[in-house]
């Protein structure tokens, strides 16, 4: 996905950076005390070992095949911790480095800095899917349920609660079975509402929700917000889509409000499609007949 490369390249370059203020420290810990004016060699070596996890972290998450734009959400709050960290010391304890030590501190504060804005700003535009200032973030969840089976779960759209449980409350307003046009109202746990209106419904297959952001209150900090799910066959039962699509009320939050974003949906989705997948193979008696056969999910790596 050509949307994630700026974000590899960011953390990539990040890592590099990283490794090698790492290596210098582990096996010339005497010249860089000598640069800052500090005496502790041990110290300095820990603060090396402390970089070679930090920067095996960046490599592996600049290298996966699906990016995870809210672990880089993560390595810029680190960054910005080390600046934060620079800045106190050189405040409060100017004597403790030398004028060499303290540009050293001044300098390298400045490129962790410019690291973690990229990585910041790269984590929002991995997400970015046209120059409208629309994003975007999906995943795909395989499981052990054939997918007509899986469908009679997911397509009960009214029911999503049982599955949910950040959710309170969820039903198709005033009675109506799952088709085009109906509105489901969903209401969590902290007392927040929404209503969402079924803008596609294809039986058997997928339905797309449009969710009514102009409502007063709307609990999501955004202007105009789509999501969907679509279910289809697999070899090893099924696939299941989950999408959401929107344009942030402010273009400033995207780098903070989609990485959160993806976190709960590749926390919270794989468990709820794994209660839709336990539920449908119950309903047709396989979990019961076979105890081994269980119930099987995993999310895949793909991006969608």
């Amino acid at each position: 996905m050509k949307a994630a490369t700026p974000l590899r390249l960011a953390l990539a370059s990040n890592a590099t950076f990283s490794l090698s203020s790492a290596l210098i420290m582990l096996f010339q810990p005497a010249l860089v005390g000598e640069w800052l004016g500090v005496d502790d060699q041990f110290i300095l070596q820990l603060i090396g070992i402390g970089l070679v996890a930090f920067a095996a972290e960046l490599f592996y998450q600049a290298t996966r095949q699906r990016a995870n734009t809210w672990r880089a959400l993560l390595a810029s709050a680190a960054d910005f911790s080390w600046v934060v960290g620079s800045v106190v010391l050189l405040l409060t304890l100017p004597q403790l480095f030398s004028p060499l030590g303290s540009r050293i501190v001044i300098g390298v504060a400045g490129m962790v800095f410019i690291f973690g804005g990229w990585q910041l700003w790269a984590a929002g535009r991995a997400h970015r899917i046209s120059e409208i200032g629309k994003y975007r973030h999906c995943i795909i969840v395989e499981t052990n349920a054939p997918a007509e089976k899986l469908w009679r779960v997911i397509g009960d759209i009214g029911d999503i609660k049982t599955y949910m449980p950040s959710l309170k409350h969820s039903v198709v307003m005033d009675g109506k079975q799952p088709s085009l046009g109906v509105v489901r109202f969903c209401e969590d746990h902290a007392g927040k509402q929404w209503s969402e209106e079924c803008t596609e419904f294809n039986p058997g297959r997928s339905f797309t929700v449009r969710f009514r952001s102009e409502a007063p209150n709307f609990p999501f900090p955004a202007k105009a917000m789509l999501g969907g799910w679509e279910v289809s066959p697999s070899n090893a039962g099924s696939q299941v889509m989950v999408w959401w699509e929107l344009i942030p009320k402010s273009r400033l939050l995207v780098p903070i409000i989609l990485p959160i974003l993806a976190f709960q949906v590749d926390r919270d989705f794989p468990k709820i499609i794994q209660r839709m997948t336990a539920v449908a193979l119950e309903q047709d008696g396989e979990v019961q007949i076979n105890r081994n056969v269980g119930v099987f999910t995993r999310l895949l790596p793909f991006i969608c």
